[in-house]
């Protein structure tokens, strides 16, 4: 379920596909990679604009939210007779803006304003917490558990903390074991992440992962920690460009549920994993009833475009049913890779409690 990197980047929209493992036996023994005090140096002076603060009423940004920001989908809707539209994003991602004053013979300062960009209608409830069973080749692997923790702030900006954590199920612990964890901060207004991270510990790896993303700079900050069986321990601190208010490959999903999803829309937004950009592209197909612990409920089915690598490399389609309501909760995803077919199906949900500024 966590984000897979291995030899090269191995890019996902949904990170409960990579519960499958390359090789069925353990490798030796790896300490686990902890935490340090605190966040890299190498960070440098805007260190403190990623640290995340607990409990805290955001106070107002210097950094001014857009009001007026209009979704191109009611600008650039097709005739009435196609059900497919242009992708639901915004008409500017990010706006500079002039400082003020300055020399004609010198490019206006600029200031980044976030969009605002919250649905008429929050999916995401703080308490919510989801528990899927992950099944590969005809056994339960293991599963994985995806929550909604209460507010947090970073750089005076009130975000939203997502959390996930995989566990290899016993049987196929006796093959390979897994205890995984991945987060995401997402801004409240914007809905982009500032801050991704997994922590891996596996039989064959351990990885203690870290990215910033900095849309006001256009850069990303990516510190990986490894230590795999083969390759030994191996440490990347670096920065690299990205687009402004791109998801990682969690966030991914939470921004999915903030779109209104018609049949034959293409969703598009932009996604940064490990200092790689590219864009996702995920195709509205159709409505249809499945049961599940909700009940017998209408799902929208989604078709993602993913690029994988190494033991998860596509060799077909993926799919994706959410149910056709405002929370627009996971039911079920299907991926077929090299070597069979991974199945997540929601076996518990709690609806957790919607924000008072929704309500």
């Amino acid at each position: 379920m966590m984000l897979r990197m291995r030899d090269g980047p191995s890019v996902k929209i949904f990170t409960v596909l990579s519960l499958v493992l390359s090789a069925c036996a353990t490798g030796g023994n790896l300490s686990r990679i902890e935490d340090s005090q605190g966040l890299p140096t190498e960070v440098g002076a805007d260190l403190h604009r990623f640290e995340v603060r607990e409990g805290v009423v955001p106070r107002p940004s210097a950094l001014a939210v857009r009001q007026d920001a209009v979704p191109l989908s009611r600008k650039n809707k097709l005739s009435k007779k196609s059900s497919r539209v242009q992708s639901p994003t915004f008409e500017k991602a990010a706006v500079l803006k002039d400082r003020g004053p300055h020399s004609l013979d010198s490019p206006a300062p600029s200031v980044f304003e976030y969009p605002q960009r919250r649905p008429k209608v929050d999916p995401i409830w703080v308490g919510e917490k989801a528990t899927y069973d992950i099944n590969y080749l005809g056994m339960n692997a293991g599963d994985f558990t995806l929550q909604v923790l209460p507010f947090k702030e970073i750089n005076r900006r009130k975000v939203y903390h997502v959390f996930g954590e995989a566990k290899s199920s016993k049987v196929f612990s006796l093959f390979y074991s897994l205890k995984d964890t991945i987060e995401t901060f997402i801004d409240y207004q914007a809905w982009a992440p500032h801050r991704f991270h997994i922590v891996l510990d596996e039989s064959k790896q351990k990885r203690n992962s870290l990215e910033l993303y900095d849309s006001e700079k256009g850069e990303t900050f990516f510190w990986n920690r490894w230590n795999h069986h083969k390759k030994g321990y191996i440490e990347i601190k670096d920065r690299f460009p990205m687009k402004p208010l791109s998801q990682d490959s969690l966030s991914s999903l939470m921004y999915l549920r903030t779109q209104e999803l018609q049949d034959g829309d293409v969703v598009r937004f932009p996604v940064i994993s490990e200092g790689k950009n590219w864009e996702a592209e995920v195709t509205v197909l159709r409505r249809e009833m499945i049961n599940s612990p909700l009940g017998r409920v209408r799902a929208i089915v989604l078709k993602p475009e993913t690029k994988y690598q190494g033991i998860l490399k596509k060799q077909g389609d993926s799919f994706i049913w959410l149910t056709d309501d405002s929370r627009k909760v996971l039911l079920r995803l299907e991926a077929k890779v090299r070597i069979g077919t991974v199945v997540a199906v929601l076996k518990s949900f709690e609806s957790g409690m919607r924000s008072d500024s929704d309500r």
